[in-house]
């Protein structure tokens, strides 16, 4: 959760304090407040761990509408239907952002790492659980596969934030 709220309170700072550009300043400022908010929102979400809620939500509909033992064609709908939302917010976000990728690219990067590792997680398949709950041995350092796939994307933002940040405590 620390990850998430760290990119979100640098993501916020940078929105606030980035020396963009005046023709793309609008545009840039949207960019790191749209994931400013979606950074608040995964830190919220790790807490009260709204998916688990929701898919609880969902199979009482499902059970109470009968068609539960269909509910794998529904998840595989929802996941494409959030995949699909995806791309075309990325694609969106390579449109607003365009002219910008010299400081753009890399914070877009991570924030597609952070939206495949929601959507990895929203795919819920057994398999992928058993996969992602693994602990590599502790002389690879111990650290679980889900931290290996789910801090990369939080730290790029960061590290990404931080250099806009400092571009801007040098031209001042």
């Amino acid at each position: 959760m620390l990850i998430y709220a760290a990119a979100a309170l640098v993501t916020g700072w940078v929105a606030i304090m980035a020396p963009f550009p005046e023709r793309s300043r609008r545009r840039e400022w949207l960019f790191w407040t749209l994931l400013a908010l979606g950074l608040v929102f995964l830190t919220i979400n790790k807490q009260l761990d709204l998916q688990s809620f929701m898919t609880a939500i969902a199979r009482c509909i499902a059970m109470a509408d009968g068609w539960y033992e269909h509910r794998r064609v529904m998840q595989a709908g929802f996941i494409l239907a959030f995949g699909l939302v995806g791309v075309i917010f990325g694609l969106y976000l390579l449109w607003l952002l365009r002219g910008t990728m010299q400081r753009s690219a890399l914070p877009l990067l991570g924030a597609a790492l952070v939206i495949s590792f929601v959507l990895i997680r929203a795919v819920s398949f057994h398999a992928i659980d058993k996969l992602i709950h693994l602990t590599l041995p502790s002389w690879a350092g111990g650290v679980s596969v889900n931290f290996l796939l789910e801090a990369p994307g939080p730290l790029i933002i960061v590290a990404s934030g931080f250099w806009l940040l400092q571009r801007q405590n040098q031209a001042s």
